[in-house]
């Protein structure tokens, strides 16, 4: 009997973490220590050796480990959010191009900052954005990072990244 329907490879266009393409990339596995889940598709602090954290408004460049990679194969119930959850391992990318939220409108070849926010917006936290902002889009530059698309405020740009990991 024929298999009914299929499977991709390939989901969508983009979706927040997920790779844009098979170039040469690095991913390390970390411990989601925090008590909630985290994102795909966002910055996230080195948390000790193993583990990582949302980045906070005291956060500085050199906290950032990477941007949490979609995992296609972790179950997600309607209404939740896609990401690691508590106390699991998650993968975050410190090498390669990846589809990240931003907060403003960007364009290919823009250099990258990531937001750290005032501590009271935490819906935009280790999104991106294309300049520094002030209040709760506080961003801080990330260095050997660029967009390679553009993006409408809201949207996903795909994020070519280099971190020390």
């Amino acid at each position: 009997m024929a298999v009914q329907g299929g499977y991709a490879i390939n989901h969508n266009k983009a979706l927040a973490g997920m790779m844009v393409d098979s170039q040469r990339n690095n991913t390390v596995s970390k411990l989601n220590t925090t008590d909630a889940t985290v994102p795909y598709g966002v910055a996230v602090a080195r948390d000790g050796e193993e583990g990582f954290e949302l980045l906070t408004d005291s956060s500085v460049i050199a906290d950032v480990v990477g941007v949490l990679r979609r995992e296609m194969n972790r179950a997600v119930a309607d209404g939740d959010i896609h990401g690691v959850p508590t106390k699991r391992d998650g993968s975050v990318l410190t090498v390669g191009t990846i589809y990240v939220p931003v907060i403003a409108t960007v364009t290919a070849g823009q250099a990258a900052y990531v937001v750290i926010g005032n501590g009271t917006d935490l819906d935009t936290v280790g999104h991106f954005s294309n300049a520094a902002g002030t209040g709760a889009t506080t961003a801080i530059a990330m260095p050997n990072a660029k967009f390679i698309s553009g993006a409408a405020s809201g949207g996903l740009a795909a994020l070519s990244i280099v971190v020390g990991g």
